[in-house]
């Protein structure tokens, strides 16, 4: 009996295997858009469902402040129509080389509309740039809102054969946003010390909705001098802080060596996290522990 020839088995799996990939490539979105930080990556996810591709600049554990992209990642982000900035100083900077290669990319700024802060002087926060802006603005779920119904109405104006779709999904990513500041007042409605201990100033609009105050045990982005960590220690002491709150981006010397004096609990937050309705829920329940 003859056999099979080899070319003639191969053919079939060739035939098989080129259209996956086909398949594969051709479901791949063609549009893509581009975040600095993770939260707003879940902003636009929560509004585009699979209808794009999203680009993250500032990768999970890093600092937008003192960030900076390498070469390969401003190429790959070069296939952006759209980045949403918030004014990091290392935007301009990137928008630069990104326009280069791409100059139709439409630059958004997320802080339009919104109600911002200014930085505050004693505690010479790092996260202010430019014109003195706290630029965590996403750490307010009132102030959420504002920025999801941009992303939402950048999207459809670039994209208009998903207006249908990316209006639904603003109006239940809204009603989302205005469940978690519900359940987020609730939360710590039981505090009576309404002050918070952190070693880096990121919380001020989550603190102005909740009527909180932060104090930062960070200095200009450095950690706090032997002066400074008294007043943060004499500060701490009179308002009964028993914990400290501290994040994986930034220095944390300072802040063991004041909890450590306290005899305070430090407390590892990520406000950051890509999952951001339960990141906001994990930050509201470890301020109000032990309340």
């Amino acid at each position: 009996m003859n056999s099979i020839p080899l070319k003639a088995l191969l053919m079939p799996l060739l035939v098989i295997l080129a259209f996956c990939v086909f398949t594969a490539h051709a479901a791949e979105p063609s549009h893509h858009v581009l975040v600095s930080v993770s939260p707003h990556k879940f902003f636009v996810e929560k509004i585009a469902g699979d209808t794009i591709t999203i680009g993250l600049m500032v990768p999970a554990g890093a600092s937008a402040h003192t960030y900076e992209p390498t070469p390969k990642q401003t190429m790959t982000a070069s296939k952006a129509d759209i980045w949403f900035c918030i004014g990091e100083s290392f935007e301009a900077r990137a928008a630069k080389a990104l326009k280069h290669y791409r100059p139709e990319m439409d630059l958004v700024d997320l802080r339009q509309n919104m109600d911002m802060i200014s930085g505050d002087p004693h505690s010479g926060c790092c996260c202010c740039h430019a014109n003195s802006q706290d630029l965590h603005i996403w750490l307010s779920a009132r102030q959420a809102k504002i920025q999801a119904t941009t992303i939402a109405n950048t999207l459809i104006k670039h994209y208009p054969e998903h207006t249908h779709k990316y209006q639904k999904s603003l109006e239940n990513f809204l009603e989302e946003l205005t469940a978690l500041d519900v359940e987020i007042t609730q939360i710590l409605q039981p505090l009576t010390d309404r002050m918070i201990l952190v070693s880096h100033p990121a919380y001020a609009y989550f603190c102005r909705d909740y009527q909180l105050t932060q104090w930062s045990i960070e200095f200009e982005g450095k950690d706090p001098t032997p002066f400074q960590l008294n007043n943060t220690l004499i500060k701490a002491r009179n308002a009964h802080i028993d914990k400290v709150f501290i994040q994986a981006q930034y220095s944390s010397k300072g802040a063991k060596l004041v909890a450590k004096e306290l005899g305070a609990k430090v407390i590892m937050l990520d406000p950051y996290a890509e999952s951001y309705i339960n990141s906001m829920q994990e930050i509201a329940r470890q301020i109000a522990s032990g309340s």
